[in-house]
């Protein structure tokens, strides 16, 4: 047997992670954001993976397993906040949040939100943002930092353990059930409601009406906790990772991996390396004017992402094709496209 060129990678895998698609168990009961009517073939390669691969449960959520693909099993079960610190500047504090920008919807009887409401604020506005904070809030104990994610980093005093939720999952269902919770809540409810009132009447959000924006209502404050000693580590193997999502910088920093970005273009080709990974957020999506709902996000994506993906597994340029979506992992290889008795399903059922 003619022994493999060691210059040739013997693994090609690629990971697609749909970052903040987050659906609810029962997508019939009508939960703010979903949408209705998407047929048969309204996004033909996401259907065709979900149909055709091998489905497993995501237990924990998407970012642990990509920490421990990536060879960082020891931050696998940290804090998205103190793993997206490692890769911002100028973080202090015993304890960080991300505090994403949000915008909420005024309905008949409560406030919910959509994927359109996950807002990316830019460079500018974000600089405008933490300075403002820093006077407004000054000797509160707490600090914005801004992320080139669109985000911020809150660096905050300690307390006792809080129990938040993602803004991507507060879509499932109302608001008022994901506030924070547990014993060290109050500090954090406390200060989410003195943020919206700051934000009510800034000029900024004068100016982004203006242009046609949605203005920032708060700024969702979850995933922290205190930041553990940050090492660096490296994986054995060549990755290559297109992505902009906060807890994913951090973990390319900690591995001393280059990121770029998510340039829809040469996501399959991989750059050569054995493995690629590509996080997508739909809200990045949708702000940046690839749709202007959530069908047209995901149509979308599976043409411009998933469907080239497809092909670069059909024609064996990559061994396998793994899909990370709505906490559940889809595993693909060629020779699955012939298990023709799994049932077709259409639109979100297929990622339910």
């Amino acid at each position: 047997m003619t022994r493999a060129s060691p210059t040739i990678p013997r693994v090609r895998e690629l990971v697609i992670v749909l970052a903040d698609l987050h659906l609810p168990s029962d997508l019939q009961s009508g939960a703010p954001g979903v949408p209705r009517g998407a047929g048969p073939g309204s996004w033909p390669a996401i259907e065709h993976v979900a149909r055709f691969a091998r489905p497993a449960p995501l237990v924990g959520g998407w970012r642990g397993w990509v920490a421990r693909w990536l060879g960082l099993e020891e931050y696998a079960g940290h804090p998205a906040a103190s793993v997206a610190a490692a890769g911002a500047e100028g973080v202090a504090g015993p304890a960080c949040w991300l505090a994403t920008p949000l915008h909420l919807i005024e309905g008949l009887t409560r406030l919910h939100v959509d994927w359109g409401s996950l807002l990316r604020l830019a460079s500018g506005e974000r600089e405008r943002l933490a300075a403002d904070f820093k006077e407004t809030f000054h000797g509160s104990g707490f600090d914005l930092t801004g992320l080139e994610t669109g985000e911020f980093l809150l660096s905050a005093p300690p307390l006792a353990p809080v129990r938040t939720v993602e803004p991507a999952r507060v879509l499932q269902g109302p608001m008022a059930d994901a506030l924070p919770s547990g014993e060290g809540s109050a500090a954090l409810r406390r200060l989410g409601a003195e943020i919206e009132m700051w934000l009510h009447a800034h000029p900024l959000n004068r100016e982004r009406a203006r242009r046609g924006e949605r203005p920032v209502s708060t700024l969702w404050i979850w995933g922290g906790g205190e930041p553990p000693a940050m090492g660096t580590a490296s994986r054995p193997a060549p990755v290559t990772v297109f992505a902009s999502e906060a807890y994913v910088r951090g973990l390319c920093r900690l591995a001393g991996l280059e990121i770029r970005p998510a340039a829809q273009g040469s996501v399959s080709s991989g750059a050569g390396t054995p493995c690629t990974l590509c996080v997508l957020e739909i809200a990045e999506v949708l702000q940046r004017g690839g749709g202007a709902s959530l069908p047209e996000a995901l149509a979308e994506l599976d043409r411009c992402v998933i469907a080239p993906a497809l092909a670069a597994l059909h024609q064996r340029s990559i061994d396998h094709l793994v899909l990370l979506a709505n906490d559940r992992r889809w595993t693909l290889r060629v020779t699955d496209r012939l298990r023709l008795w799994r049932r077709r399903r259409a639109g979100l059922e297929a990622l339910a």
